[in-house]
């Protein structure tokens, strides 16, 4: 069953015309129960607005979605009783322990002391409950806010940036948090600018450029679709010229390896060919698996960053 499903979704901000914005474009993805779905976008391409309208706080111009199979109105109220969310900076009272914090969040939302203590242990924070929260590293404080998010013990859990700003360590608590749920059965449905974090986490990714889903699916899946070969000549920088100008190539980079080429097309003969007639001739050649970091670098900005990159190397 999907927990989250979006069909067409859109939303424009103002009315049609110049100062009309078109923040998010008919967009389509589904969540399988049991994921831990990455969406991933630049800045302003989408990625807070999608969460508001699937949280509530915001109403979609146009196109549909659904939670646990829900979409009107009165059944979204009951779906949305099933997911918690941490959408910004934790707030919570500086002078009061992480446990009377969550102590007030546990009362808001019916929740008796045995889960509090339950959220506090899941997130590694037991040791430091009965601390004031204003003593929190800015991990522990992410962390808190975990627990607050699953106090009601919600099957979904949106979590928009949770590692945003951490040091290493407070990375790796926040990745060894959402692994645990993922062990538990939770779906999370994650917004992050650390790549590296998402490909280490996620089951299935979905990224957004200037509102519009550009790819979807598993992350072997969105990694494996860009065919890329890394490449070795004599003159490398003779090479990294003659390979952007080949028809099916979509980026350059150079590596401390080589040339890698993202290509559209994996033919390995028809690359050797055009080479040769440009007078370039390999001393090396073999497939490249490229990072989600890489292939989102490609799909959000294109060859021209790319080509950057090499100027610069």
């Amino acid at each position: 069953m999907h927990a989250i499903q979006t069909s067409n979704l859109t939303k424009r901000y103002g009315t049609s015309g110049a100062k009309s914005v078109l923040a998010v474009d008919r967009i389509s993805f589904a969540v399988e129960e049991g994921q831990v779905f990455g969406f991933l976008g630049p800045n302003g391409s989408g990625k807070t607005t999608t969460i508001g309208m699937l949280v509530g706080t915001i109403k979609p111009t146009s196109g549909s979605f659904n939670l646990f199979g829900a979409s009107d109105p009165k059944g979204l109220m009951v779906a949305r009783a099933r997911l918690g969310a941490t959408l910004e900076t934790p707030n919570f009272y500086p002078y009061m322990s992480g446990r009377d914090n969550l102590c007030v969040a546990a009362a808001v939302k019916g929740v008796g002391r045995p889960r509090i203590d339950e959220c506090l242990e899941l997130v590694g924070l037991s040791d430091r409950a009965k601390h004031r929260f204003k003593t929190y590293s800015l991990g522990m404080k992410q962390r808190l806010a975990l627990a607050a998010t699953m106090l009601n013990d919600p099957e979904l859990i949106i979590l928009d940036e949770p590692a945003n700003g951490l040091d290493p360590q407070g990375i790796r608590e926040i990745r060894e948090v959402i692994r645990v749920l993922a062990n538990r059965g939770k779906t999370i449905f994650l917004s992050s600018h650390l790549l590296t974090e998402v490909e280490r986490t996620c089951s299935h990714v979905s990224i957004i450029r200037q509102g519009r889903i550009v790819a979807c699916g598993a992350v072997a899946e969105v990694v494996g679709e860009g065919g890329a070969m890394l490449l070795r000549a004599e003159d490398p920088e003779a090479l990294a010229g003659a390979i952007r100008a080949y028809p099916e190539t979509t980026s350059v980079r150079r590596t401390d390896e080589g040339i890698v080429a993202a290509l559209n097309a994996d033919d390995v003969a028809s690359v050797t060919r055009y080479l040769a007639g440009q007078g370039i001739y390999l001393t090396y050649l073999a497939p490249y698996r490229l990072s989600l970091e890489e292939v989102f670098i490609d799909l959000t900005q294109g060859a021209v960053d790319s080509m950057a990159e090499i100027a610069s190397g």
